[in-house]
């Protein structure tokens, strides 16, 4: 008497595991942000001085001073460049 009500047991949860439909999704990537923080090589944290604007200044020596000025202008905006581009050939394109 055990064996047919365990055999018609067996038998009724297996047809009725095999009549349950799921939805499966399909699988999208997810791409998560995090944040990384990246060293800032030495050199290019280096402080730049002000030029000193003597007393008795000449027209020679204000365009001298100027073009100094200009100069330690484009040293510096190289500098935040160089600074900006430091995690950009790491990171993997999100598209």
């Amino acid at each position: 008497m055990k064996t047919p009500v365990l055999t018609l047991l067996f038998l009724t949860l297996l047809l009725t595991a095999c009549g349950n439909t799921k939805i499966v999704e399909k699988p999208v990537p997810v791409y998560i942000d995090r944040v990384e923080y990246i060293p800032v090589p030495y050199d290019l944290t280096i402080k730049r001085n002000k030029t000193t604007i003597p007393d008795a200044l000449t027209y020679g020596q204000a365009l001298e001073l100027w073009s100094i000025d200009r100069a330690t202008i484009d040293t510096l905006n190289g500098q935040m460049k160089a600074v900006e581009s430091l995690g950009q050939e790491e990171l993997p394109n999100p598209e």
